[in-house]
């Protein structure tokens, strides 16, 4: 079973050091975190972002239904759809005036490159097939300025800016645990190749 350090529950949006308030990128007033920002430093080691190596988790993990509704954090535009065949499948990116945010592990997307968003607004859905790990979300966000070779990928723990009621572990949600199978090993990433680009 993947470790989660003590500190990572708590009540998320409790301050916004940058002015950076985000809805909750699935539509839950209680969203269940089935990896949290930079765990499993010893398992993500193992991989490269951009060339260096990943000091941990470089987002975190909501739990979601099959095809359920992924929505933008904030206004913005969406700067980026693809797939990333080392790990985190099919994404959307979208810019916002502090940075950008990243949505992973997707089914359908339903929005175009280029098109602006509102907060709330629906971007994509959730994967219907589980695979060796429970569906879920990948979110992730950059703020400005951000170094993508600072073994996070430039990415900064969402936590703190999250408008939900309470960020809650897997494992304590009894609900969840009876539907899936608690996962036995996080999504697998892949090694790094030559010319290969992440997100």
């Amino acid at each position: 079973m993947p470790t989660r350090p003590d500190r990572y529950i708590q009540l998320a949006s409790q301050y916004e050091p940058e002015g950076v308030f985000l809805v909750c990128p699935i539509e839950t007033s209680e969203a269940v975190v089935l990896q949290g920002w930079g765990e499993n430093p010893a398992y993500h080691g193992q991989f490269t972002y951009n060339g260096v190596r990943l000091k941990g988790h470089p987002g975190i993990d909501l739990a979601a239904a099959p095809d359920e509704s992924i929505v933008a954090v904030d206004q913005g535009r969406v700067s980026e759809i693809s797939r990333d065949p080392a790990g985190l499948g099919r994404y959307v990116k979208i810019e916002h005036r502090w940075g950008e945010s990243l949505y992973a592990q997707l089914g359908a997307v339903v929005v175009e490159s280029g098109q602006s968003v509102k907060a709330g607004q629906v971007i994509a859905h959730a994967e219907t097939l589980s695979r060796n790990f429970p569906i879920h979300l990948h979110f992730a966000i950059r703020i400005h300025p951000y170094n993508r070779f600072d073994g996070w990928g430039g990415f900064s723990d969402p936590t703190p800016f999250l408008y939900v009621v309470e960020l809650k572990r897997f494992e304590e949600n009894d609900e969840l645990k009876s539907e899936v199978e608690i996962p036995q090993k996080i999504p697998a990433m892949l090694m790094e190749k030559t010319g290969m680009r992440r997100p």
